[in-house]
């Protein structure tokens, strides 16, 4: 009985020996895994210095600029500044979405993605953002052309109006 012991002994060590080092590679694995998807959550320092902040800043704060200005301009009829209130706000109202998606996109722990497709996005971002920037210049440039041109033509006519001495 002994040797059927000692055997059946040695059977039980040689199992509880194997199911540890399937444990051993089946944690070893899932750290591995665990690693690779936690880098997913980190911005690396490349990936938040490929992104040109100062730029998009200078940006945003140059359509906020631009808008109110012509919020403020004389000669236009309710119904367009009515117009112009709707797209400045549509304007804003998609630049804090991107803002929101830039934010996103370079804070630790807030996406699972990695370094390429986080770029690409900043890459996205920065083009929808210079893209609402260009806009912002061509739809503000001319409203205040607009503004100028109808200030020309009022005077004009009181120029008129005085040289032919009409009220």
């Amino acid at each position: 009985m002994k040797a059927e012991e000692l055997s059946l002994r040695q059977g039980y060590d040689m199992l509880k020996s194997e199911w540890n080092a399937i444990a051993g590679f089946k944690n070893g694995e899932f750290g591995l895994h665990q690693g690779y998807y936690q880098s997913l959550s980190e911005v690396k320092p490349e990936v938040r210095n490929s992104a040109n902040l100062s730029a998009i800043q200078a940006e945003q704060q140059s359509i906020i600029s631009q808008l109110n200005a012509i919020r403020s301009l004389d000669g236009l009829a309710d119904n367009e500044q009515a117009y112009v209130a709707e797209v400045s706000q549509n304007l804003i109202t998609q630049l804090n979405s991107d803002l929101d998606d830039l934010q996103s996109v370079l804070t630790n722990g807030e996406l699972q993605i990695g370094d390429d497709e986080r770029i690409n996005r900043l890459q996205r971002i920065s083009a929808s953002i210079k893209d609402k920037y260009v806009f912002t210049c061509f739809f503000c440039r001319k409203v205040q052309l607009l503004c100028a041109q109808r200030q020309q033509d009022n005077h004009e006519v009181e120029t008129l109006r005085r040289y032919y001495k009409v009220k």
